[in-house]
């Protein structure tokens, strides 16, 4: 049977469902539109190789950002939202990236990318990112090629100084310290690789394709173990040598030339494939005492934006190693030079969140890192350079070696940071001083 409303209730009801409609329209957007954001929780995405070639000693950041998070997490989050890591393992394959990558947007509804590492990897994400604009923060990439153009990839910002600016000051320190040698370079066939290449020729140090610069494809060096590159610079008479590649590259790299009887001069390694505990571990795995893989990996320089993790009396090194102590639940979570940029890349990200306020949205995220991404501190010696005409991350570096305990040191007393840009202009001595951390190791923002 029909009930028929008298016509009045009938009135009230649309207007009842009218209001409603415009009570649903008025809410702020961040609430239906922002994927994940909620009243409690910010939800991060992150893509990085946790198994593979590629892995050793990358495969502990997650863990290290995760740590810091969950110590944010534990003093109340950020404006009242915890936050949520959300780690995919895409074996430094750039195909299984970009199907982790859409796992993330589509199903762990991710409100930005936070340290993804690789950069052959991100180069088949980092369009549809930006396309979708969705904010891509503090890549562990140096690929210049994603930063220095903001209207090509608006929504993406570095987490690592460019390999340009990187190779422009360890070319200079060749030029000027290694001028009567004959310098080589051990380099992955990819953006990376050119990258560097292109800042060394930049300071004014070149190399002779398959005679003092030899290639190799990204991901093969642990199948390979680089024994006809190593022979090839070696029957060039190659003093120095420059390795511009990933963490495990160094380490088959300089046991590959030890093996052939081949003893540089001098080693030169860019800073994300320096990392001592990987050195030490892969050599362990294949067999090598500590003392050995110590002696193999000392006075070999490299350069870093950070203290060296060695630093014990560092305040940011101290308080990010109790968080690590306290909060990492990985399964290696010995301190090194990845654990320590895990815990930066955390405290950054934390930074902004907490300066863009209890309203998140991506576009004010990001609009936020554009204004005052430039004034977050942090563990690093030199600011980031985030403005509206460039999302490069750190603008310099020091110029270490390390020593016999296996701690990159400053080759100069006091230690002088050098500063740059990815273009041709001139290294110089950076006046920057960072700020304190504060006692509760939160960022402070103003």
């Amino acid at each position: 049977m029909q009930i028929k409303l008298p016509r009045r209730t009938l009135i009230v009801g649309a207007a009842a469902v009218a209001v409603s409609s415009l009570a649903i329209a008025s809410l702020p957007a961040t609430a239906a539109a922002e994927p994940g954001i909620s009243a409690t929780e910010i939800v991060l995405g992150m893509q990085l190789p946790q198994t593979g070639a590629a892995s050793p000693g990358y495969n502990k950041v997650d863990d290290a950002m995760r740590a810091y998070f969950d110590y944010v997490n534990s003093k109340g989050g950020v404006n009242g939202r915890k936050i949520r890591l959300e780690v995919k393992d895409d074996q430094y394959k750039a195909g299984l990236t970009i199907t982790t990558a859409s796992s993330l947007i589509n199903n762990e509804k991710v409100f930005a990318m936070v340290g993804s590492i690789g950069t052959q990897t991100h180069i088949s994400v980092i369009g549809d990112l930006n396309r979708r604009k969705i904010p891509d923060i503090f890549i562990n990439s140096g690929y210049s090629g994603f930063y220095t153009d903001p209207k090509k990839y608006p929504y993406s910002f570095g987490g690592l100084g460019t390999y340009v600016v990187e190779a422009k000051i360890l070319g200079k320190y060749i030029k000027e310290n290694f001028a009567d040698k004959k310098v080589g370079i051990l380099y992955q066939t990819d953006d990376f690789g050119r990258n560097a290449i292109q800042g060394f020729k930049t300071a004014g140090v070149t190399f002779e394709t398959g005679k003092t610069s030899a290639g190799f494809i990204a991901g093969t060096q642990g199948s390979v173990g680089l024994a006809s590159q190593m022979s090839q610079l070696k029957a060039n008479g190659v003093q120095v040598v420059i390795i511009a590649s990933v963490a495990s590259t160094t380490a088959v790299a300089v046991s590959t030339a030890a093996a052939l009887g081949y003893k540089p001069d001098k080693w030169v390694v860019m800073s994300v494939g320096a990392d001592a505990t990987t050195f030490q571990t892969i050599l362990g795995s294949k067999g090598v005492p500590a003392a050995t893989s110590a002696a193999l990996l000392t006075g070999i320089i490299s350069a870093s934006h950070a203290p060296a993790p060695g630093e014990d009396t560092d305040p940011y090194v101290v308080a990010f190693k109790k968080i690590n102590d306290d909060f990492n639940k990985g399964p290696d979570k010995r301190w090194d030079n990845n654990i320590l940029q895990g815990m930066n890349i955390a405290y950054q990200t934390t930074a902004a969140l907490m300066g863009v306020g209890k309203d998140l949205t991506r576009a004010k995220l990001v609009a936020y890192l554009e204004n005052n991404g430039s004034k977050i501190s942090s563990g690093a010696l030199v600011p980031l350079g985030y403005s509206k005409t460039t999302h490069e991350a750190f603008t310099g570096f020091w110029i270490g070696a390390y020593n016999a305990s296996t701690v990159l040191t400053p080759i100069t007393t006091p230690r002088v940071v050098y500063t740059t840009d990815s273009g041709t202009g001139p290294v110089t001595v950076s006046n920057y001083v960072r700020p304190a951390i504060a006692a509760d190791a939160l960022p402070k923002v103003g």
